[in-house]
């Protein structure tokens, strides 16, 4: 068993940030059992569970010794009665592999039970439910949002953008900061954002998306990106994620030379540089400067934290990768492989080996998931970050992408940094 988040997980992270999405997951109790990972642990203001029982994420109850009977009755009855909440906007459908294999139309379920209803419904791929990891249930939600969202009424308005593949894992003040910064971006080059997805807006306002005159799209919604582009018949811009200073500036600098916005770029970078720098320069030679930095999680975060610390003068000792090689370009991969610690999806062993002698010594500061510290010994020097965490919250606005983003990103881990290093000294 490889080290990985599996494809359900990553789907309810994007119900959570759809808060009138509910799911209705065909198979056992451990369908609803996952949202408690997220509801109240990952996710402070999550909405995935309901005192009242109308919880978001429902399951059918099938199992082992009912599968093979006539379940499709009890189906039709669930989704019929979720589309009946007074908050549901949407319906999704899905299965577990051990109900996937049975080989149930769930469409033609879908179809006939909501067929009054007036409530739209997806259903999720049912390859999903035997391959995949966290990252493509995200992207699967939003890729079957694009395909099969109503785009009626669809018609460009000048200078209008759509951000599709924003991860946003919760509603806490982190992500709320990253939309923030996001926005403020997207407005300094003169764009206006109708819509993006996710973003812990209700359903109705991701079909604003079909008001855009062009999609600029993020890692973890390519796919996504491509189907709305191609269904509204606008400009598409593949972006990186914008993690990093110099990430950041090459995002700005992209959408810059995309939109005829090059002066506005230049402008906008210089101004946030000339605020950003100074505030570094005494942190960099006490913080960051010949330390040693280990990453554990998403694959489209890690080559970009590399580069932050290397850019600073650390050096990474080891990079655990939390996703399959697949979600990322050949160039990223090649990035991340050539270095001396990278893993993709290890096994167990592996990392208690490896990473227990970085853990126990090895780096003077870890960043990683819960999901990884669940697996090594965190030691005095660690930053949570990424999902699941478990230990850290914001409940305030503290974003981690774009200029300010990075600022306050590096603030906490020079704070972590030099924590660890002075309870070292003491000891």
């Amino acid at each position: 068993m490889r080290i990985n988040i599996p494809y359900l997980q990553g789907a309810y992270l994007a119900f959570n940030a759809v808060p009138d999405a509910y799911f209705l997951g065909d198979g056992p109790s451990c369908i609803f059992d996952k949202a408690e990972q997220i509801h109240g642990r990952h996710d402070l203001f999550s909405t995935l569970l309901s005192c009242d029982s109308r919880h978001r994420v429902q399951h059918t109850g099938v199992n082992v010794f009912n599968m093979a009977g006539d379940c499709e009755g009890g189906i039709a009855a669930s989704l019929r009665s979720i589309a009946d909440y007074p908050g549901c906007g949407a319906v999704f459908l899905g299965s577990m592999p051990m109900c996937a294999i049975v080989g149930t139309d769930y469409e033609r379920i879908l179809r006939e039970a909501l067929a009054t209803k007036n409530k739209p419904a997806f259903l999720l791929p049912r390859r999903s439910a035997v391959s995949g990891d966290w990252l493509d249930g995200y992207a699967g939600v939003l890729e079957a949002l694009a395909v099969g969202m109503d785009l009626e009424g669809a018609g460009a308005q000048s200078e209008t953008v759509a951000l599709v593949g924003y991860m946003m894992d919760r509603n806490e003040g982190d992500h709320g900061g990253n939309l923030r910064e996001l926005d403020r971006i997207l407005r300094a080059l003169e764009l206006q954002p109708v819509s993006i997805w996710l973003s812990g807006k209700p359903y109705e306002g991701l079909r604003d998306v079909r008001r855009a005159s062009a999609i600029i799209s993020l890692p973890h919604g390519r796919k996504a990106g491509q189907v709305l582009a191609r269904r509204l018949g606008v400009k598409l811009v593949e972006a990186e994620l914008p993690f990093g200073l110099e990430a950041t500036r090459r995002f700005v600098e992209r959408l810059g030379r995309e939109f005829g916005r090059e002066r506005q770029a230049r402008e906008f970078i210089a101004r946030e540089l000339d605020e950003v720098i100074p505030r570094l320069q005494w942190t960099v030679p006490h913080a960051f400067l010949r330390r040693r930095f280990a990453f554990s999680g998403d694959p489209h975060y890690a080559a970009r934290f590399i580069e932050q610390i290397e850019d600073l003068g650390g050096r990474m000792v080891g990079t655990l990768v939390l996703g399959g090689e697949h979600h990322l370009t050949p160039e990223n991969r090649q990035e991340l492989q050539c270095r001396v610690g990278t893993s993709f999806e290890p096994v167990p062993d592996e990392v208690r080996g490896v990473w227990g002698a970085i853990s126990s010594g090895g780096a003077d500061l870890v960043v990683g998931s819960a999901f990884a510290f669940d697996r090594i010994e965190r030691g005095e020097r660690w930053l949570e970050f990424g999902y699941p965490s478990e230990d850290t919250h914001f409940l305030r606005d503290e974003p981690f992408l774009g200029f300010q983003g990075a600022l306050a990103f590096l603030s906490r881990a020079a704070n972590e940094l030099v924590r660890g290093l002075g309870r070292r000294g003491s000891q």
